[in-house]
């Protein structure tokens, strides 16, 4: 018996409804063909599902054949769940930048806040700085507070505000350093808006939980700012 003549009898063979003597005469086959034996194997494995190979065919070729939809739906499945996963995290990232967005604050002209003003030429200064300040043009408002005689005056005022403009112009490291140092100095007129400001500077480097900590340390002071910040902390909750 040749190997199409053995593959045309599988089908009779495993339904037992083969000829005696072509049985004999196929079984004698399979004894001694190993890939008709491998072929027969299969597709007795496969009679239930109603899936037939061709002899000529590797059991490989075949076996990749049958995984081919698997595979396509298993890299549909990743696809769709890295789709997910990107969207997910472009949400939140896009509720963080909603999230360190924030108010200015409050700046009236001539304020004394911590001791007695400085020169009137730095006063000028601070003024048309303000004005910017208070347009959100924070790059202008860094151009004159930058200037080496206003961080040589170390005037908390001075500072507040251009670490306040730093934060605005996307310079959220070197703002963190200087409300550093205004909570670090204990100074009155700005320790509470510095520790406030200072939960943005920290949500603005991506550092979700030290913000929270910001806040909540301040929502739990007998402070002006607390409520803010008790807001502030529900919202980095909510994330």
């Amino acid at each position: 018996m040749k190997c199409h003549e053995f593959q045309d009898l599988i089908g009779s063979y495993l339904q037992e409804t083969i000829e005696e003597p072509r049985r004999e005469l196929f079984e004698e086959h399979f004894f001694q063909c190993r890939k008709c034996f491998l072929g027969l194997k299969i597709n007795e494995t496969l009679q239930n599902k109603g899936v037939r190979i061709l002899l000529e065919e590797k059991p490989r070729l075949f076996s990749f054949r049958i995984l081919r939809p698997v595979l396509a739906m298993a890299g549909l499945f990743l696809v769709i769940l890295t789709s997910a996963l990107l969207l997910r995290h472009d949400r939140r990232t896009d509720r963080l930048r909603e999230l360190a967005v924030f108010d200015l604050p409050l700046y009236h002209q001539g304020e004394m806040r911590g001791g007695a003003e400085s020169n009137a030429r730095l006063e000028a200064e601070f003024t048309r700085a303000m004005r910017s300040f208070q347009d959100r043009d924070f790059r202008a408002a860094l151009q004159i507070l930058e200037q080496p005689e206003f961080r040589a005056a170390a005037y908390p005022k001075y500072d507040f505000f251009r670490a306040i403009s730093l934060l605005g112009n996307g310079e959220a490291e070197k703002a963190a350093g200087i409300l550093d140092r205004i909570i670090g100095s204990m100074d009155p007129a700005y320790f509470d808006e510095a520790l406030y400001y200072k939960g943005f500077a920290l949500l603005r480097q991506d550092r979700q939980l030290q913000a929270r900590a910001q806040f909540a340390k301040l929502a739990g002071m007998l402070s002006p700012m607390s409520g803010k910040a008790r807001v502030m902390v529900r919202k980095i909750d909510e994330l």
